[in-house]
């Protein structure tokens, strides 16, 4: 990395800290950003089976492969002691372009060699590890325009074709549920041997208003803030998935990607009978009911993260994949 790139990325990151032994990444969790560290080392722990470690210094970006590619991430990253980085996301790869497109350029070239060259590395550490085997299913972040397609295409098969509701937002020329929010929300999908069977969407009050949904959801009367809160929508399962481990699995890469923005609240709406099943996971109700176009009779909640993490930290939720 040149001075010209450090200081380009220094001027459009924000700075983050961590105490030694905080986890920066957890293995195969999501993230809205890539780091590049400062100071400080950090421990990479390719596999939790084994002991393939790497250890990485300042100047290096981590995080990349997940951030550009929407996988979860392949690697545990813990601190070696206090670590400062620049958490570099999508709004700050943008202002960079804008700003210095031909040093983004030459930053985006490095992110590709990076890409290659870890890939490469990491299949060769790994390949006399046996893979963890996760029952056909892959959670995905929508990076791309054609990921994100596939998720309203899934919206709309499981609201309007297998529910039978209506929604303003419904194209059925396309077969796609696209509204407002999409411009600065996150989708996930959760495949099944290779099938899109579900989807969820996350917007973070940081980057942008959630219009109607602030009131209904009634977060004026909560503890929270819009610039601390996240939301979720667009929980779509198709039928045949339901009951089973897909939606956990979107839940499970959702609160690793809110828990890593450093929302404090996640803010939902469920059908009624659901109510009882998120209040095991620490939601409490915010407002009265109300009807929405796709999901019918809806109760708001609230998960209050704190609270959710003092109870059980995310590295232990992770790595015992117990949610509730």
């Amino acid at each position: 990395m040149t001075p010209a790139m450090r200081d380009a990325l220094q001027a459009v990151g924000r700075r983050v800290t961590f105490a030694s032994g905080d986890i920066l990444r957890h293995k195969g969790a999501f993230a809205p950003d890539m780091l590049l560290i400062v100071h400080g080392d950090v421990d990479c722990a390719l596999s939790d089976a084994s002991d393939v470690h790497l250890t990485v210094g300042p100047d290096t970006i981590v995080g990349e492969i997940g951030f550009l590619t929407g996988k979860g991430a392949n690697a545990t990253l813990r601190a070696l002691g206090p670590v400062e980085a620049l958490s570099l996301d999508s709004s700050a790869l943008q202002r960079l372009q804008r700003e210095t497109p031909a040093i983004a350029a030459d930053i985006l070239r490095l992110l590709a060699r990076l890409i290659q060259d870890r890939t490469e590395q990491n299949e060769g550490l790994l390949a006399d590890i046996e893979p963890r085997d996760d029952g056909g299913f892959e959670i995905v972040r929508c990076s791309t325009l054609d990921q994100l397609r596939i998720a309203q295409r899934v919206r709309y098969d499981v609201y309007c074709l297998e529910f039978g509701r209506s929604s303003p937002y419904a194209d059925a020329d396309e077969g796609t549920i696209v509204d407002e929010l999409d411009e600065n929300g996150t989708s996930f999908v959760a495949y099944h041997d290779g099938l899109a069977v579900g989807t969820v969407r996350v917007n973070l009050g940081r980057d942008g208003d959630f219009g109607i949904l602030s009131d209904l959801y009634g977060i004026p009367g909560t503890p929270f803030s819009i610039e601390d809160s996240s939301i979720i929508t667009k929980y779509a399962i198709r039928e045949a998935y339901r009951g089973g481990s897909a939606y956990i699995r979107l839940f499970a890469a959702i609160g690793t990607f809110v828990h890593a923005s450093g929302a404090t609240a996640i803010f939902i709406d469920c059908n009624p009978e659901l109510a009882r099943f998120y209040a095991t996971m620490g939601f409490t109700r915010t407002a009265d009911n109300f009807v929405h176009y796709e999901n019918g009779l809806s109760v708001p909640m609230v998960l209050d993260l704190v609270d959710y993490q003092d109870r059980m930290s995310f590295a232990e939720r992770y790595r015992k994949n117990r949610w509730r």
